[in-house]
């Protein structure tokens, strides 16, 4: 991959041939392809909030509806999935618009896949289509048994996931951080309070509260993402966060985010009266924060995005399992 000294200049060197960075994804089955480039695990990071919301409601309720759980969690991990296929397609249909330079990514990716021809692009769109389905249905036959509630909730999100990449709209091409802002309330805010409601049959602030630390992971991943792929966003004229300040403000902003995850988890405990068994989602923050270690502000390299991305999921997922337990070791609120 070639370097930049800023956004704003153009490639010291040209940039290499998607067909050449992709090649060795061939030997790989169809099936890894598509469980690699699509990140399922990022799927269960950004699903997180949601079965965390789901928790959080059955403590205060003073137990699990595990029907309910399992259509939220069955709900929320395909929209995820779903999400990030229609992301990566969107992306690909980005950089062959006229006004696009030539671009690639790294080989892993979803988009190096589908623009090399690794992985068909109308199954891709095909698998999001299907998967799409099912989690409406999913959160529709939860709405039935949870409440109308469960399905303005819902709505609002899918509303929010689908604006971000669809035409006219796709907000998540337009700057300024609106992009990065709308999709962590459609995976991270809405779905905590919907999962929520599930349980609990009620609406108040305590999720919202509760579930601050790990819709703020949510933000750290997304930001993280968009800063590994920054470089290929530029030259596609997608217009995320770190493309617009730059990656060391986009680095120096991820850490103010990651350590604001990590000291409201400190505050809501205290504050909500929460369990103490709580923070001992702490104990993931050398996992969120050392991944900053050896990169250079001022030349965040894609390796480095995808790194910190990695790092940030596994911290979220961790955090999340980690909440979980704590909530079932306490027992009813």
């Amino acid at each position: 991959m070639a370097t930049y000294d800023s956004p704003t200049q153009e490639p010291a060197a040209p940039l290499p041939i998607a067909l050449e960075r992709t090649a060795k994804l061939r030997r790989r089955t169809l099936a890894g392809l598509l469980w690699r480039a699509l990140r399922v695990d990022m799927a269960l990071a950004l699903a997180m909030p949601a079965l965390v919301g789901a928790f959080f409601g059955a403590w205060v309720a003073g137990g699990m509806d595990w029907l309910r759980f399992a259509f939220t969690a069955a709900s929320v991990l395909c929209i995820t999935v779903a999400y990030q296929a229609y992301v990566a397609v969107g992306d690909v249909r980005q950089s062959l618009l006229p006004h696009a330079r030539p671009t690639a990514d790294l080989p892993d990716t979803a988009f190096a896949a589908l623009v090399g021809g690794v992985i068909p692009l109308p199954l891709v769109m095909s698998l999001a289509h299907l998967l799409t389905v099912i989690g409406v249905v999913c959160g529709l036959w939860l709405a039935l048994l949870a409440g109308w509630p469960v399905l303005f909730f819902g709505a609002l999100s899918l509303l929010l996931l689908g604006a971000s990449f669809t035409p006219p709209v796709r907000y998540a091409y337009r700057g300024w951080g609106v992009g990065e802002i709308g999709v962590s309330l459609g995976l991270g805010l809405l779905p905590l309070v919907s999962a929520y409601y599930s349980q609990a049959q009620n609406l108040s602030w305590l999720p919202v509260m509760a579930g601050l630390p790990i819709v703020l992971l949510i933000s750290w991943i997304l930001l993280a993402q968009n800063l590994g792929s920054r470089r290929r966003d530029w030259l596609m004229d997608k217009r995320t966060l770190p493309v617009i300040v730059g990656e060391a403000r986009a680095l120096d902003l991820g850490v103010v985010v990651t350590l604001l995850a990590y000291a409201s988890i400190l505050l809501v405990t205290v504050v909500a009266r929460l369990p103490l068994w709580l923070l001992g989602g702490l104990a993931t923050l050398p996992l969120a924060q050392g991944a900053f270690a050896d990169i250079r502000r001022n030349n965040v390299t894609p390796e480095d995005g995808y790194r910190l991305r990695d790092a940030a999921v596994k911290a979220t997922i961790w955090t999340g399992i980690l909440t979980c337990a704590a909530l079932l070791l306490s027992g009813a609120g």
